[in-house]
């Protein structure tokens, strides 16, 4: 299902849309970033935190994914975070190569489940990251 940010309204299903809408209000969204112009991530605060990735083309969202077990697709977290991309992308930096510093404050805020998440999915995703994680976790042997 693609939606696009101009049409969330006629796009998401209502209860789910509201929903979304009432989680974007209260402030739930948090550490929203966009990694490479396409590719958004952004964490939802809920019962738990939940992690939604999106990927966009012409502000339509074309893929998007939430660790969340609701049943609505979308689900009301993946809504939350398009009415903040929709309404405050200005303040978010795009295609920024040199933004080290700006991820990694959005990191320190990140809680320890979300982290493992993230190196696990990167970690799957890439044979040299995996690498790079098992060398650095090796144990030195015992003498």
């Amino acid at each position: 299902m693609s939606i696009h940010l101009q049409h969330i309204e006629s796009e998401i299903p209502e209860k789910t849309r509201l929903r979304g809408y009432d989680y974007y209000c209260e402030g739930r969204v948090k550490s929203v970033f966009n990694i490479n112009g396409l590719e958004w991530m952004a964490v939802v605060q809920g019962y738990d935190d939940h992690v939604i990735e999106l990927r966009m083309v012409n502000d339509t969202v074309v893929r998007y994914a939430c660790n969340c077990n609701d049943e609505e697709d979308p689900c009301k977290h993946v809504a939350a975070v398009l009415y903040y991309i929709r309404n405050e992308s200005g303040k978010l930096k795009r295609n920024d190569p040199e933004g080290y510093d700006a991820l990694k404050e959005e990191l320190s805020y990140l809680p320890a489940h979300v982290l493992r998440y993230l190196l696990l999915k990167y970690a799957a995703q890439s044979k040299d990251f995996r690498t790079f994680l098992i060398d650095y976790f090796k144990v030195p042997p015992r003498k």
